[in-house]
């Protein structure tokens, strides 16, 4: 037991050192690089195995699988900014839909398939715009444009997070699709629930000179190219990246008198190069969690302590979450640390995996350090109280009816 409580103190203390570095504003890729190495010392790792981990985690396939997508995600979208494909969307929206709520949500939702940092930001002038027209407060338009620009954190492959997600669980991108799925319809639901309710409807009466097929068409040329990357990827099967590669190339050419000469710009300035340090520091530290396995003396520690593991799988991605502000955050922090909680008879429980998430998501969304959250409070002047009301209500309600979801899979799977 001494042994034990000893081992489990040393990760005990890195988690305690990347709070505190959280809480300090540190960058996320360099706390990952900080507490790998405190870790490897800790374990007794001298510099030629902590150099090797690094190595390993760097030419490791997934490692620069997840960096290649992830650059190409910033590439599609500072190309569907330059292209105005994005105005496109707004501008054919208002005049095929009536309702301006289903505006609203499709604004948001829709531009939360492209991700960026802080990309609550970019729908945010839209919103405000169609929200001002018809009597929306500050609050109500910042929390239909934050909930539904994230209801595809559970299941979007294009998302850092999402990818990560299934790297450090080994699930594929088709099975986290499958029973993730439920949980975007739960927060669709919850999201829709608040809109009808609060939102009174009022018809779009503005004039317009074009025809509906001509709306339809702007519609889809604005949005070709991400429906091209989601028929490749689900219908196809190809894989994300070469699906990526090809629609981007396909961009550039079609393109090329607006996007060739602001290419080195895109490259340098559009892409973040932050996220791409975050995966290597989150790769850094799964490789040397695994080449000291320490996490097995937590787990050893939480069942002498009796602690129910429901309540440790919900705790720790939660407060993760709330402390990083993010999906690839909560994801490449917490998920090494309780894989192998997550492990039952030598198999992932996929309804512990689904409540992990469900916490981690819970606390991000919570989160002050979420950039969304950061930007658009400040951009549109909404009261943080009446906001938080809402969305911890909301929050309330995805965990309660998540959880039944998962009871209902844990029943499903027990019986098979």
């Amino acid at each position: 037991m001494r042994y034990i409580l000893a081992e489990a103190i040393k990760i005990i203390s890195v988690i305690i050192l990347i709070v505190v570095l959280l809480g300090l504003k540190w960058n996320l890729g360099l706390i990952m690089f900080v507490s790998s190495v405190f870790l490897g010392i800790l374990f007794q790792q001298g510099f030629y195995e902590l150099a090797t981990n690094l190595y390993l985690a760097i030419i490791d396939y997934t490692t620069l699988q997840l960096i290649g997508i992830i650059v190409l995600v910033y590439i599609l979208s500072s190309i569907l900014i330059r292209t105005k494909s994005m105005e496109g969307i707004e501008k054919s929206l208002q005049n095929i839909v009536s309702d301006y709520r289903l505006i609203v949500f499709f604004i948001a939702s829709f531009l939360g398939l492209i991700p960026m940092p802080a990309g609550a930001m970019f729908s945010a002038p839209l919103l405000k715009e169609i929200g001002v027209k018809n009597n929306m407060s500050s609050e109500e338009i910042m929390f239909f444009n934050y909930w539904f620009r994230h209801i595809w954190e559970f299941v979007w492959p294009l998302i850092p997070g999402v990818l990560l997600y299934t790297s450090v669980t080994g699930l594929d991108i088709r099975q986290v699709m499958i029973f993730q799925s439920p949980l975007v319809f739960i927060a669709l639901i919850i999201g829709l629930l608040w809109m009808y309710l609060s939102l009174k409807r009022k018809k779009n009466n503005e004039i317009n000179s074009e025809s509906p097929g001509q709306q339809w068409l702007l519609l889809f040329k604005s949005i070709w190219s991400i429906l091209f990357i989601i028929f490749l990827v689900l219908f196809i099967k190809i894989n994300l990246l070469i699906a990526l590669t090809v629609t981007t190339i396909m961009l550039l050419i079609i393109y090329r008198e607006i996007l060739l000469p602001k290419l080195k710009e895109i490259i340098f300035y559009d892409i973040s190069f932050k996220v791409v340090f975050l995966v290597v520091g989150i790769m850094f530290f799964k490789q040397v969690l695994e080449n000291t396995n320490s996490m097995e003396q937590i787990s050893l520690l939480f069942s002498a302590l009796g602690i129910n593991i429901w309540v440790i799988l919900f705790f720790i991605p939660f407060l993760l979450g709330f402390l990083t502000g993010s999906t690839a955050g909560f994801v490449g922090i917490s998920f090494p640390i309780i894989m192998p909680l997550l492990i039952q008879s030598g198999t992932l429980n996929m309804p512990m995996v689904i409540i992990a998430y469900v916490a981690g998501f819970s606390g991000m969304m919570m989160s002050p350090m979420h950039l969304c959250f950061t930007v658009t409070v400040e951009y549109l002047k909404a009261d943080i109280l009446k906001f938080y009301k809402r969305l911890s209500i909301s929050i309330v309600g995805l965990i309660m009816i998540s959880s039944i979801y998962v009871f209902y899979i844990n029943m499903a799977i027990k019986q098979y």
